[in-house]
C-alpha cells in the first residue's frame, strides 16, 4: 500500500480539494486532506482492507452456510430480494435498509456467529454487578478494580431465556431462523455482535452495507445453494477463532446459476 499513501502525498492541498469533484475520488484522496502523516494513512488503509475484510468475509461464510442448509429461508430472501431490486439492479444503500427479511437473515447470522465471540474488559474501580454473586448466580457480586471480566457473546446469543423459543421446535436458540425477528426485538445489551456504548465497533454501519450488498448480489445471479460443510454430533460445525470467529473446516457450498439450462 506504500505506492498508494505515495501518491497521496505527492498531491497538494488544492489538487486534493479538485480530486473531491472528480469521478477519481476515494478514501485515500479523503484521508489526504485530513492529514498529511503517513504512519496515519497507512494505519486507516490497513484498517479498511484488513479489517473490514476478514470480519466480513467469515461472517458470509456463515451465511451462506446457513441458507445452504434453509432452502426456505434462502428461497424467500431471494424472492424478496428480486422483487425489490430486480434481478440484475445494483442495490442502493436505501435498498439494503428497507430489505427487512435481509435485515432480519443479517441479524440472525450474527446472533449465532458473532464475529467476536469473547472479550474481556477490565474494570476501572470497586464497584458490583447486579447478578452473578450467591449459590444460584442470581445475586450482586463484587468486582474489585482491575479485575480482569470476560464474557462470551457466543454463549449469551443462544440463550433460551433471552431470545424467543415459543413451542416451536424451528424457534430454538441454536436452529437458525431469521423469522424470529420478525415483529420482536432483543432486550438492551442481549444481542451485541459489534460489542456496545463507547465501545461500539466504528465499522458496524460498513461490515452491515458491505454484507448486505454482497449477499444481494449473489442471491440475484444464484437460485440456490447446497452446503456441503462438515457437522459434528451435536450438529454444530467446527469452529475456532484466533479473534475472528470462522468456520473451523472451511466453506464448502455448491452455488447454482440462475441461468443455468435446466433440464
Amino acid at each position: 500500500i506504500e505506492p498508494y499513501i505515495d501518491r497521496t502525498l505527492a498531491f497538494t492541498d488544492a489538487e486534493l480539494e479538485s480530486k473531491a469533484k472528480s469521478p477519481e475520488y476515494n478514501f485515500l484522496h479523503a484521508l489526504g486532506g485530513f492529514t498529511r502523516d503517513r504512519k496515519m494513512l497507512r494505519d486507516q488503509l490497513t484498517a479498511v482492507l484488513l479489517a473490514g475484510r476478514d470480519t466480513t468475509a467469515s461472517s458470509l461464510s456463515w451465511t451462506f452456510y446457513e441458507l445452504g442448509r434453509h432452502p426456505r429461508v434462502f428461497h424467500k430472501l431471494r424472492r424478496e430480494i428480486i422483487a425489490a431490486v430486480g434481478e440484475t439492479d445494483a442495490p442502493t444503500y436505501d435498498d439494503l435498509k428497507n430489505l427487512k427479511y435481509l435485515q432480519h437473515t443479517m441479524n440472525e447470522v450474527l446472533r449465532l456467529y458473532p464475529v467476536v465471540p469473547f472479550n474481556v474488559r477490565m474494570s476501572l474501580k470497586d464497584t458490583t454487578l447486579p447478578t452473578g454473586g450467591g449459590p444460584d448466580g442470581k445475586d450482586p457480586i463484587g468486582i474489585l478494580k482491575d479485575t480482569p471480566i470476560g464474557y462470551s457473546t457466543l454463549v449469551m446469543q443462544r440463550r433460551k431465556d433471552l431470545y424467543p423459543v415459543n413451542d416451536d421446535p424451528n424457534m430454538g436458540v441454536d436452529y437458525f431462523n431469521p423469522d424470529r425477528w420478525t415483529g420482536w426485538q432483543p432486550k438492551p445489551w442481549t444481542y451485541i455482535p459489534f460489542n456496545g456504548g463507547p465501545r461500539l465497533c466504528i465499522g458496524q454501519q460498513f461490515a452491515l452495507t458491505n454484507m448486505g450488498y454482497t449477499i444481494v448480489r449473489m442471491l440475484q445471479r444464484f437460485d440456490r445453494i447446497d452446503s456441503f460443510m462438515p457437522e459434528g454430533p451435536t450438529g454444530v460445525p467446527a469452529m475456532k477463532s484466533d479473534i475472528v470467529l470462522q468456520p473451523g473446516k472451511g466453506v464448502l457450498t455448491a452455488f447454482y446459476d440462475a441461468n443455468r439450462e435446466k433440464a
